[in-house]
This record gives C-alpha cells, sequence and structure tokens, in this order.
C-alpha cells in the first residue's frame, strides 16, 4: 500500500473509491430509512418477494413451471396474509399462484408487462397496489406480482443484500473507470509539472540562469511553488555571483603585497634563508593565479571564442615543463597522432589546465620514467604517467577543490580542480583511468 500511494493518480483513484463507496452506503441508509414514501414501499417490498417467489419456481410432472410451496413462501404467506401472489411466465399464469390475484389478472387480460405498479379497477382487488416486476432465473423470465405487499423490518435483509450486490457492481465499474481515466487526467495535468523537473535538472553551477517555466498551461495551484522555486534559484545565482566576485577580487589583490614582498626577498642578500623565502614565496604565488584561474572559470570570465590547435598547445607545454622534469630526473614525450587538431575555445585556460596535469604526473612518476602527452584524433588530450595511480574510490574526489589524498601530498589540491572546470568550461569532461601496466591516464575532453 506504501508503493501504491506513492502515485498520485494511484491515491486519486482510492479516494475516489472511498467517497463513492461511502456516498452508496449513505444512499442506502437513507433509503431504507424513507422507506414509507407513497408508492416506494412496494418497489422495496418487492425485493424480497422476488426472492422468496423465484427460489420456489419449480418444473411439475408435465414440464410446466410451477410456484412450488416452499417454506420460505410458506413463512412469507404466513406472515402477511393479506398479501396476494402470483408468478406468469409470459402471459401464463403459473399454479400455485393466489387464486384470486390470478383471477383478477385474467380479468384485465394477463397483459405482458416487465415491470409495473399499478392500481386494479374493479373485482375483488379493485383499488389494491399491484407490484409487477421480471426476473431472469434458471427457467427464463418469470413476472412476479405482488398486491398488498408493503415493507417491513423482515424485508431489510434482503434488500440490503440486493442493493449490496448492486453497489458492488456500480463500485467494480467506477474502479475501473477511474483506474483507466485518472491517469490519464492526472498525467495531463501534471504534464506542466513534469516539464519543469525536467528543466529542473538541467539547472548547475554553469547553467544557472534556467528558469523553471511558467506560463500557459501550468495549473493556478503549482503556479505559485514554480514562481517560490525561480525566486529562490534568483536568490542563489545572486549569491554565487557575489561569492565568485568576491574570490575572484580577493585572489586579485593578493598578487600586489606578493610582488611588493618578491621584491624585498631579492634585495636581500643571497643566502640559503633567502632562496628558501624565495621558493616559498613562488608557492604562494602560484596558488594565488591557481584560486584567480579557478574564479574566473567559474565566473566563466575567460573568452572562449578562440581557435588553436591542440597539437602546438601541447608541443609548448612539454617545452615548458620538460626542464622541471629533466630536473626531477624524468623524462617528457609529445606523442600526438594527427598533426594538427583545431578546436575552438580559450587557449589560456587549456594551456593551464594542460600544465597542471603534466606537473601532477611528473610528480607521480617513477625517477627515470617517462610521462607521455598524447593528442588523438579527437578534442581531447591526455597525460599518461606510470606511477601508484589512482584507486577507484578516489577519481571522483581528486578534482574537487582542495583535495589531496594525505598532509605529506604537495599542493593546495587545486591543479585538477582547474582542469575540471576548464573542461566544464568548454562543454567536456575531465576524468581519470588506469594505465595499461600501472600509472594513471588523465583525460581533458573539451567536448
Amino acid at each position: 500500500m506504501k508503493r501504491l500511494s506513492s502515485s498520485l493518480a494511484a491515491r486519486l483513484i482510492v479516494w475516489f473509491v472511498l467517497v463513492q463507496s461511502l456516498v452508496s452506503v449513505l444512499a442506502m441508509v437513507v433509503t431504507l430509512f424513507l422507506w414509507r414514501q407513497p408508492g416506494d414501499e412496494y418497489a422495496f417490498a418487492q425485493m424480497h418477494l422476488e426472492e422468496v417467489v423465484m427460489a420456489a419456481i419449480r418444473r411439475g410432472p408435465d414440464g410446466q413451471l410451477a410456484l412450488g410451496e416452499t417454506p420460505a413462501l410458506k413463512a412469507f404467506r404466513a406472515e402477511r396474509p393479506g398479501v396476494e401472489i402470483a408468478a406468469l411466465q409470459g402471459t401464463r399464469i403459473l399454479p400455485g399462484s393466489s387464486p384470486v390475484l390470478a383471477q383478477a389478472l385474467r380479468d384485465q387480460g394477463a397483459p405482458a408487462f416487465i415491470s409495473a405498479t399499478f392500481v386494479f379497477s374493479q373485482g375483488p382487488l379493485a383499488g389494491q397496489t399491484a407490484t409487477a416486476t421480471t426476473r431472469g432465473g434458471p427457467f427464463g423470465d418469470i413476472v412476479v406480482v405482488g398486491v398488498g405487499n408493503r415493507l417491513r423490518l423482515a424485508d431489510l435483509p434482503a434488500l440490503g443484500l440486493y442493493m449490496g450486490a448492486y453497489l458492488v457492481r456500480v463500485m467494480i465499474l467506477v474502479m475501473l473507470g477511474a483506474a483507466a481515466v485518472t491517469p490519464f487526467v492526472i498525467g495531463r495535468a501534471l504534464r506542466p509539472l513534469q516539464e519543469a523537473g525536467r528543466e529542473a535538472a538541467r539547472i548547475d553551477i554553469r547553467r544557472r540562469d534556467l528558469r523553471l517555466p511558467v506560463g500557459e498551461g501550468v495549473p493556478s495551484e503549482l503556479a505559485g511553488l514554480i514562481g517560490a522555486i525561480n525566486a529562490a534559484l534568483d536568490r542563489l545565482d545572486q549569491g554565487v555571483r557575489r561569492q565568485q566576485r568576491i574570490a575572484a577580487e580577493a585572489a586579485h589583490e593578493l598578487r600586489t603585497p606578493l610582488a611588493v614582498l618578491a621584491a624585498r626577498i631579492d634585495s636581500q642578500p643571497a643566502s640559503d634563508d633567502q632562496l628558501a623565502m624565495r621558493r616559498d614565496l613562488e608557492r604562494m604565488r602560484t596558488l594565488v593565479d591557481q584560486l584567480l584561474l579557478v574564479a574566473r572559470l567559474e565566473i566563466a570570465d575567460a573568452p572562449r571564442d578562440e581557435t588553436f590547435d591542440l597539437v602546438a598547445l601541447a608541443r609548448d607545454v612539454v617545452a615548458d615543463c620538460t626542464p622541471l622534469a629533466l630536473a626531477q630526473g624524468r623524462d617528457l614525450a609529445l606523442v600526438p597522432d594527427v598533426e594538427r587538431r583545431m578546436v575552438r575555445g580559450s587557449r589560456r585556460v587549456i594551456e593551464g589546465a594542460l600544465t597542471n596535469l603534466v606537473n601532477n604526473a611528473i610528480r607521480a612518476e617513477p625517477v627515470g620514467g617517462a610521462v607521455e602527452v598524447r593528442v588523438p584524433d579527437a578534442d581531447e588530450l591526455r597525460v599518461v604517467d606510470h606511477g601508484p595511480g589512482v584507486p577507484p574510490h578516489e577519481r571522483e574526489l581528486v578534482f574537487d577543490p582542495f583535495w589531496r589524498r594525505n598532509d605529506d601530498h604537495p599542493g593546495a589540491g587545486l591543479g585538477l580542480a582547474i582542469v575540471k572546470q576548464a573542461a566544464l568550461l568548454h562543454g567536456g569532461q575531465a576524468f581519470v583511468e588506469e594505465t595499461p601496466g600501472g600509472g594513471a591516464t588523465f583525460r581533458l575532453r573539451l567536448s
């Protein structure tokens, strides 16, 4: 029931059936308590008589139908000595019917009626009200006629069973109709909400300008909710933009005191302390540059309308990083699969991302090994090392800002975050795979 109730259509079907059932039961109860209305009492009392008479129909030795004297019919007549009962098949009055009523019907020509309530105008039953109903059974259609039969308390169980069976049939039809129609109606009514859900799934940090649709076709009950969500998205967008601007401006402003500090360090006499301070300063400058680049990438502050060659870009990065690799006992090689691969985007951003990948690979590569920068015949760059690799459970985490495997790991954890942001800026993605034979292969896909 819990899974069923999770569907709005199923909930409406259940509630509709419950309400319909309650209304039907109340209608039956009200009907039973209002049975004294003129005319209705005959029809309601007839239901009990029908059950008794139909159960008393027998086929005689001559093959003809007759109204047998069953215990139930005998008890019914004993309780109602003034009631006259007859059963007809077509216009033939079955033996066992009340002689007075049978004669009255013959005097009137035994009309071929199906269901009727009428008053005899002549004879011994003149002025008496007769109720006739047709019931189908194993012997065909039988007309049951009763005179002077008024509703009593003894008739209520039979009436309840009769009306209950009728209500069950009605409720089955109602439930089937609701099950067939309600999902269609609900589906059409909630289609704008489904469209809003699909639109909401497209919203992320780089598509904060998207909003849920509000217009023609949106139910008024949902318009307020969608409007409130759009207003919340506006506030979040403004807050994110403000934080991104603050981060970019803070990183930019840090460059000035670092430049002043570098000048003061350079003015000091050469010494081991001066060299150590210079190295620390370069690390700080690298961190500030990375923070500034991350901030600019987040606010999409870099031009993306340049056309450049990935092979030439990779060649420049390899040339710039080779001295660092050689100084640390590693080699660095460019392995292009094509001579040229023209792409469109921000050359500076991709160059910075590839430089970060190469620097990470140099640190991971064992001494004496070689890092490879590959340019396949696709809008993609790959950096391959043969170091310890990246465990599967860390392959998503390594691209998070400031994530480091442990405190001994060098850097601030921004290099791979820059790679991921650069890929997203170009409509692509960054991910890491295992290098055949051991190691890690980082892939920067641009589209």
